[in-house]
């Protein structure tokens, strides 16, 4: 079964770079394979969201089943369409309500991707919930089902409680940004439509679910069921805290839709781009980590000149989106101002304009969507009583993910994402590796907005 959390991407319809095919089998499931990049529960979790975005799309823009909706062999029955057409309602209704069960292979791995395959029986059942946000109240309740086997040292019930709680969490914040959209959009990126508006609430849904601590104010078991592999099923009432959530939900939602960059380019392109970019609300500053990089050049055929720009979202060891412009656009002759010109015309063409605002929509999300901005953090050994322990210590910091530690130079690297602010990183690594120093830490240090360092 997939996770509610991914379940939650899937409602939205949230497409990754890697696409993906549905086809029909015999028995009338769908059917589809995708893949993300990377290795790990990061990697199987992105190729598990794009495989519910893909079911997804698939029952969306598929009002009846014809031999042209499915790319499989199988001839579609009249039988096999009247079951399709009967449920697709309650498909839909699935999507919305994130009620829908879908069985996920093991994953693959494909030379550098981490695939899997993804099927979906067209009769469904849903169990619609009604919850409403009402402002004079504290916390919301919601009844969930979580499911766990043992694992990683954990017991059945163990896991089963989390994956209800990151469930509850989720939910609720797809009720808060559905129900308040007026407050969120005023936060977020010219949202040009509605597929950018439902991925960036998927996104911030999947990511706060997967830091619940201090979201939960309690929980009750309401029913236990045993399930195959020496698995458990819980349904749990949950009360979320509102305040933290909405906190955390807006945070998040300033990351995506009004994070701070720094562009780097040549003038007149860094002017121009600068200015584009403050018309869309992207704060832009001399010290962020998070790059705007704007690469040009004139590509020059007899005595005419054409401008080639390729524009990337990046850090500095990631790229998170890439846009390209198209030179065929205009060519002008050569000349002193030709540079310029070309320049002015490229970013006064609106379908331009907006494939490139769906390209940094789109890193911007992505730079969530993986946890937050990758920064370093680097301790003199000396510092440090037990190294060993470091890897575990920054995992236990909230909004850490993709902890890697290395040795250099007689230091300890700690690279890492997190989804806040550089200082509010440099205070949770201080106060936590007080617990492992060999003598009294000095003053952290934040360099550059990407390096924090005790040196």
């Amino acid at each position: 079964m997939i996770n509610k959390s991914v379940l939650a991407w899937m409602a939205a319809g949230l497409s990754f770079p890697l696409s993906a095919e549905v086809i029909v089998l015999n028995d009338g499931r769908l059917e589809t394979q995708a893949c993300a990049y990377g290795r790990g529960a990061t990697a199987i979790s992105s190729a598990k969201a794009q495989a519910a975005s893909e079911l997804a799309r698939f029952i969306k823009g598929n009002k009846t089943l014809n031999n042209n909706s499915s790319k499989s062999d199988v001839t579609i029955s009249d039988e096999l369409s009247n079951v399709y057409e009967s449920n697709r309602e309650l498909l839909l209704e699935g999507l919305e309500q994130q009620a829908l069960t879908i069985d996920v292979s093991s994953p693959q791995l494909q030379g550098n991707d981490t695939c899997v395959t993804a099927t979906l029986a067209m009769k469904v059942k849903s169990s619609k919930q009604s919850i409403n946000w009402d402002d004079s109240t504290q916390h919301i309740a919601v009844t969930v089902i979580g499911e766990g086997w043992p694992k990683q040292g954990k017991t059945a019930l163990n896991n089963a409680e989390k994956d209800a709680l990151q469930r509850a969490v989720s939910q609720v914040v797809g009720v808060w940004l559905s129900q308040n959209h007026a407050q969120s959009s005023q936060t977020t990126l010219s949202i040009q439509n509605d597929a950018e508006s439902t991925t960036m609430k998927d996104i911030i849904g999947q990511q706060l679910s997967m830091h619940s601590e201090g979201l939960v104010k309690e929980w009750r078991t309401l029913d236990s069921q045993p399930i195959a592999n020496n698995g458990i099923r819980l349904t749990l009432d949950v009360v979320v805290e509102k305040k933290p959530l909405v906190q955390q939900t807006s945070q998040l939602l300033s990351q995506i839709g009004s994070p701070y960059v720094k562009v780097d380019a040549k003038e007149p392109l860094r002017t121009v781009i600068t200015n584009w970019l403050g018309e869309q609300g992207i704060e832009v500053t001399p010290y962020s980590s998070l790059i705007v990089k704007a690469d040009s050049r004139l590509k020059t055929t007899g005595n005419n000149q054409r401008l080639d720009i390729r524009i990337k979202v990046k850090d500095l060891h990631n790229v998170y989106s890439s846009w390209k412009n198209e030179p065929s656009l205009l060519s002008l002759p050569k000349g002193k101002s030709t540079f310029i010109d070309l320049v002015d015309v490229h970013f006064a063409d609106e379908k331009q304009l907006q494939d490139l605002h769906q390209s940094l929509f789109k890193g911007f999300t992505q730079v969530v969507a993986r946890g937050g901005l990758s920064r370093e953090v680097i301790i003199p050994a000396q510092f440090v009583e037990q190294p060993e322990q470091i890897a575990a210590i920054f995992s236990t910091i909230s909004g850490v993910s993709n902890v890697a530690v290395q040795n250099k130079n007689n230091n300890i690297v700690v690279r890492l994402r997190y989804k806040g602010s550089s200082g509010e990183l440099a205070q949770a690594v201080h106060l936590s590796l007080a617990a492992i120093a060999a003598k009294p830490l000095p003053k952290i240090n934040v360099n550059n907005n990407y390096t924090l360092t005790y040196l």
